[in-house]
């Protein structure tokens, strides 16, 4: 029998009628006689709640602890789900993610996974239990509870599905699969049935949130088939799989394949000395995008990081630096796009009116900087260029 890994995140879990309804589905997959893996993220707005409490007691809580109070939220999903199956008349266990062998490095608040020792998920689906796993959240290698930071669940399915030798991972969200463009700023935005794990890593890390680059990154190194799909409908969604060879008759036309893009990126402009090294050598965070420019190092992160990175240059001495707000990225992704002054042309010309502050690009990719207020007219302008719909 093939192992299937299911992953649920926090809005597909986010009430016990909606438990109860992924039990059910579960159910008939379990009839079907597949062997079922399922990783849960914490209910919708459990996390959030989380960290608000702990920044109510500490302006900048210790990252161990902060580990052990947010890996209580998916324990709760586990554990409401395998209850839910229950009732359903199927046998089930859950696990932690210390429990299901998920080994990691001492990062506290992101950190990376080492190895999956999933011996004893092998035991359960071998006694024709359905596994459910907390994602997000696994055990160092000095016995420490930690978490993998921002996506850590879908990390956690793609990671599980490598070393269980699963056929297929499944990660259902609350929206049908990848799409041309955000479906919020662009309604009429494209559905894409199939993408290759390239596009896709590029889409992840230039700010699609469909699925987290790190999830993109393990299914690429270990070729794993990775399917997005809406937990509501349980249709089938976007198929993430190695790139098939092109069969578009025109060999070297540059071609927008999808649009992403990231707003409300704070940019800190810092002299790379040693101080700036060691803090970064210290930071286990996300960092969007590292620049150097005009003998500065620039970094630019979410907005959520801002008081975690103000407090470490604070203790490391380091002067205020110059900050700056409100900064947007639009990224074209496509296959050597800048390569063609036609096409920059083009680009260009359609963004006359964004106050553009800077392009960069990448053999995938095309960069534009803006300001933030104007990111969503310029997809909606790029995006009826491109596919031929707007919002």
């Amino acid at each position: 029998m093939a192992i299937i890994v299911k992953k649920f995140g926090g809005t597909s879990v986010g009430s016990v009628e909606l438990i109860r309804s992924i039990a059910k589905k579960l159910a008939k997959a379990y009839h079907r006689g597949d062997q079922l893996v399922v990783v849960v993220s914490a209910m919708a707005k459990t996390t959030d709640n989380l960290f608000g409490l702990a920044y109510e007691i500490s302006k900048h809580p210790s990252r161990r602890e902060m580990d052990m109070l947010l890996t209580a939220g998916e324990r709760i999903s586990m554990s409401l789900l395998s209850l839910s199956l229950f009732e359903e008349g199927i046998p089930s266990i859950s696990f932690t993610g210390s429990q299901s062998g998920i080994i990691t490095d001492d990062h506290h608040g992101n950190a990376r996974i080492l190895r999956v020792n999933a011996f004893r998920i092998h035991e359960e689906l071998a006694k024709e239990k359905v596994v459910i796993v907390a994602g997000f959240q696994g055990v160092s290698t000095s016995k420490e509870i930690t978490t993998l930071g921002r996506g850590g669940s879908d990390t956690s399915a793609v990671a599980l599905a490598c070393y269980l030798g699963a056929s297929k991972c499944e990660i259902y969200t609350d929206v049908a699969g990848v799409y041309s463009a955000d479906p919020r700023i662009v309604p009429q935005a494209q559905f894409i049935g199939e993408i290759g794990y390239l596009d896709m890593l590029a889409l992840s890390y230039n700010g699609s949130k469909v699925l987290h680059p790190r999830a993109v990154e393990f299914a690429y190194r270990y070729k794993v088939a990775v399917e997005v799909k809406s937990s509501f409908t349980f249709e089938p969604g976007t198929l993430i799989k190695q790139e098939e060879s092109p069969k578009d008759p025109h060999m070297e036309e540059r071609k927008v394949n999808a649009i992403a893009h990231k707003d409300n990126i704070l940019r800190y402009r810092l002299a790379p000395d040693t101080g700036v090294l060691q803090l970064l050598e210290k930071w286990h965070y996300e960092i969007y995008k590292i620049n150097l420019y005009e003998a500065a190092l620039e970094l630019y992160i979410e907005e959520k990081y801002e008081s975690e990175l103000d407090y470490m240059l604070q203790e490391s001495g380091i002067p205020t630096p110059e900050k700056s707000r409100d900064i947007g990225f639009v990224n074209l992704v496509g296959l050597g796009l800048a390569a063609d002054p036609a096409f920059m042309a083009k680009v260009l010309r359609l963004c006359a009116n964004s106050h553009l502050q800077r392009i960069s690009h990448s053999c995938r990719t095309l960069e534009l900087m803006l300001p933030a207020p104007q990111v969503a007219k310029t997809i909606a302008l790029l995006h009826q260029e491109f596919f031929g719909v707007n919002g």
